[in-house]
């Protein structure tokens, strides 16, 4: 949400005489630049907060937080299932706790955000309330993600689709914080760390996975069909069979507008030549958010 606006919206509901003088300088504040903004928000809770921003940052707030709520579930519970420790190789246990604090960390910015704008945040579903086997909780579902919690493989096959989303959930919901360049550039910021994050454990199946797979690390055309794969709804709609999440990233070319591609190939020459098709699909695609609502949807 813009929190200009908000402030100004707070600034206008109903309050006692008291708070009048309040009101006015919340105005004068909403004037005043984004740091002093920020800095009177405790006090500007203070008033009834009758009014709810109805920026479309709400929407994008709520399904990324959704995410991090997942992602920390997800190693919540690996790191806690006694078959999956015992196989992941206790140099690597580091790097999932660590996964694990970072999400918890995100989680914890996007519920700050909400209870600033006087937003009560959703509450924080254990863990055990999510079902990485697709199952949806259901033992008469087909299990789509067999030994996700028991094989040190099947986990990292399942983490490397879950954290690639993310980087592309992050860029899908880019265009709700346009107007708000605090959370826009918090959200970019994100999704850069979401793409580190998908990197390395791309680095740790291609390196440290029993049956190593020969992964880039970062999306790519070559890399081997994750299988079982996370599905969602075709961009086509209808009856359209779904489709995996890296269908989105087939891209094997960047825009600069309209049809006109970025010319790696005629830039980066010489000494500074690079596999320009590999650059290219190194971009992040995002993830619409029907498509995002649809993958959250199959562990919770």
């Amino acid at each position: 949400m813009n929190l200009f606006s908000l402030l100004d919206q707070l600034s206008a509901v109903d309050a006692s005489p008291d708070a009048a003088p309040r009101r006015q300088l919340l105005r004068q504040l909403g004037r005043a630049g984004a740091r002093a903004a920020v800095a009177a928000l405790p006090m500007a809770l203070a008033l009834p907060a009758h009014a709810t921003p109805t920026d479309t940052s709400l929407d994008g707030i709520r399904i990324l937080l959704q995410l991090e709520d997942l992602l920390v579930a997800f190693y919540t519970q690996a790191l806690a299932a006694p078959a999956l420790t015992a196989s992941i190789p206790t140099a690597q246990r580091p790097d999932f706790e660590r996964l694990l604090i970072q999400q918890q960390n995100h989680a914890g910015f996007w519920r700050s955000v909400l209870s600033a704008a006087g937003i009560t945040p959703p509450p924080v579903r254990p863990a055990s309330g999510y079902d990485f086997s697709g199952r949806r909780s259901n033992l008469a579902n087909p299990e789509l993600f067999p030994g996700v919690m028991t094989n040190y493989d099947a986990f990292l096959q399942l983490a490397q689709q879950l954290e690639d989303a993310s980087a592309s959930i992050y860029l899908g919901q880019i265009s709700a914080f346009t107007n708000d360049k605090q959370l826009l550039e918090a959200t970019l910021r994100l999704q850069i760390v979401k793409a580190r994050h998908a990197s390395h454990v791309r680095t740790l199946r291609r390196t440290t996975a029993a049956v190593a797979s020969a992964v880039k690390s970062w999306p790519s055309k070559v890399d081997p069909a994750p299988s079982p794969a996370i599905v969602v709804p075709s961009p086509a709609g209808g009856t359209a069979a779904p489709v995996s999440i890296y269908s989105f990233e087939a891209k094997e070319t960047q825009v600069v507008s309209g049809t006109n591609e970025v010319p790696f190939l005629g830039v980066l020459t010489g000494p500074t030549a690079v596999q320009y098709s590999a650059l290219s699909e190194a971009f992040d695609e995002p993830l619409p958010t029907r498509q995002a609502t649809a993958l959250l949807e199959i562990f919770g």
